[in-house]
């Protein structure tokens, strides 16, 4: 999946000189959480009403209102925002880059223009449709062994249980070993987990829903 696949393209804009006050006002009244930054019809980054939140709470409180208001209102947005990607990026990489800097939500660009934009309910969408959680099924978690035949061994397994897998993945525990989460569609994943426990594999609880 790329970013394109999950982007919004119905997106409002505002300037790098456009100010925090403004900003803040244009999240609160349109109800939100990003604004893209645009600057001659080009991408420049973006801010999120956390990051306006943060540059409105950060000037000294010492301050009488009238300087308060007046210092504000000279702040900026491209003193605060984040930059941008591309939108064939992979969608991984962009939660990546959302999990390590601290940001729920990316511009997307193409030479430059902004095409939309990708949040993090957006990859979180994505991955309940990927894993199948949107429709009936079960779930069974297998430990996988150090043959690394053993992924396809154990496909084998629950094909030959005649269910249908909806999704597999892979997930490296902390102690260093592979676990392997699999949806089946079926309710019932006894069959599955017979052939896969006759094979020597360890099952977790199952789950179902």
């Amino acid at each position: 999946m790329l970013v394109e696949d999950v982007m919004q393209t119905a997106v409002i804009t505002i300037t790098p000189k456009t100010s925090l006050p403004e900003a803040m006002r244009l999240v609160g009244h349109r109800g939100i959480r990003h604004l893209p930054v645009v600057d001659d019809d080009r991408l420049v980054g973006i801010v999120s009403d956390r990051d306006l939140k943060r540059a409105m709470a950060s000037p000294a409180t010492a301050l009488e209102s009238h300087e308060l208001r007046y210092l504000l209102d000279a702040l900026t947005v491209d003193e605060i925002m984040t930059r941008a990607v591309g939108r064939m990026f992979p969608i991984e990489e962009a939660a990546r880059l959302m999990v390590t800097e601290k940001i729920s939500a990316l511009p997307v660009t193409e030479r430059g223009k902004l095409v939309g934009i990708v949040t993090e309910t957006d990859v979180l969408q994505l991955f309940v449709k990927g894993m199948g959680a949107g429709e009936p099924s079960s779930r069974i978690d297998v430990r996988l062994g150090e043959n690394s035949t053993a992924l396809a061994e154990l496909v084998h397994a629950i094909e030959d249980a005649s269910l249908e897998i909806c999704s597999i993945m892979t997930l490296a525990g902390r102690s260093g070993q592979k676990d392997v989460v699999i949806r089946l569609r079926s309710m019932d994943p006894r069959p599955a987990i017979a052939n896969l426990e006759a094979r020597g594999y360890a099952i977790r609880a199952p789950r179902r829903g």
